[in-house]
């Protein structure tokens, strides 16, 4: 039977890393969050839970915006427990119904919404344009528009929306550039005298090293373990500032480090420089290992 439905799949981010470090810990994790969490608010939003996938849930819903409330309430509550980094994709389609036992859900509705998972920013939310469209203002206002993507295995681009960026580095997104990817953490700030400058560099960091030939890169506020991560802080240490910044490599290893300093009086002026320099040395340090982390 096919109908216009509200697909839900959700995921536990470094689920299998968690696994091989404490399998039963792991476990037991899971259960408490269907318990606690997931049994709660499918009764809360009528959801109606398809199948655990282990690591993930796929869920479908009648309305879009109970859909996104959920998503939003269960990513609230991990990220207050601290326990699972979770992220979620949203889709509204036609959905093929298969009855059972067990029931099942089948169609390119199912199909788009596992890539949204797959391409959301860990503990975010993605969702397409027809979920978004269902929204009232204050849903509405907490995505930001990603533009058309074009997502593996998908004949149409899918207009998406986050609460966060995208993770350009998953196999859920068709990359026109197969290089490697850099994820820039937003460049964490010591004190509020240096926020307006991490913010800049941060953003000046993206623009230079997307000039580069065969990298791109992208902001994350949790980059995947499988992308170059690039991570700073910045100091206030009257009269000078300080810019520590360190390389990983995919899988974690550090790759390069380094401090920059300046007046704290030019603060305001020297971000787009100090990004420059970053950005080249990142580069040089890439093109030494580019052969062993190839995507």
């Amino acid at each position: 039977m096919r109908s216009l439905g509200v697909i839900f799949l959700a995921d536990v981010v470094g689920y299998s890393k968690m696994m091989s470090q404490d399998e039963i810990g792991a476990l037991n994790l899971i259960r408490e969050f269907q318990k606690e969490i997931i049994r709660p608010t499918m009764e809360k939003y009528s959801g109606n839970v398809i199948k655990s996938l282990g690591d993930g849930w796929l869920i479908e819903f009648k309305s879009a915006s109970e859909a996104v409330d959920c998503a939003l309430e269960w990513l609230k509550l991990s990220k207050k427990r601290g326990k699972l980094d979770l992220r979620v994709g949203i889709h509204l389609g036609d959905v093929e119904h298969e009855e059972g036992p067990p029931p099942d859900v089948y169609g390119a509705t199912v199909n788009i919404a596992a890539r949204l998972e797959s391409i959301a920013e860990n503990g975010e939310v993605a969702i397409s344009n027809s979920t978004y469209l269902c929204l009232d203002e204050n849903q509405a206002r907490q995505f930001n528009n990603c533009g058309n993507q074009t997502l593996k295995n998908i004949s149409t681009p899918v207009e998406v929306w986050s609460t966060g960026r995208l993770n350009l580095g998953s196999k859920g997104m068709k990359r026109e550039n197969e290089g490697p990817l850099i994820s820039i953490k937003p460049f964490g700030a010591t004190s509020e005298s240096v926020s307006g400058f991490c913010t800049d560099v941060t953003n000046d960091l993206e623009k230079y090293l997307n000039q580069k030939d065969w990298i791109d890169s992208t902001v994350q506020k949790n980059p995947s373990d499988a992308d170059y991560q690039l991570i700073g802080t910045v100091s206030p240490n009257q009269p000078n500032f300080t810019v520590d910044v360190v390389l990983k490599a995919p899988g974690g290893k550090t790759l390069w480090s380094e401090s920059y300093g300046a007046p704290l009086r030019q603060i305001s002026q020297i971000s787009d420089t100090v990004a420059s320099n970053i950005s080249d040395k990142v580069f040089m340090e890439i093109m030494k290992v580019r052969d062993k982390y190839k995507s």
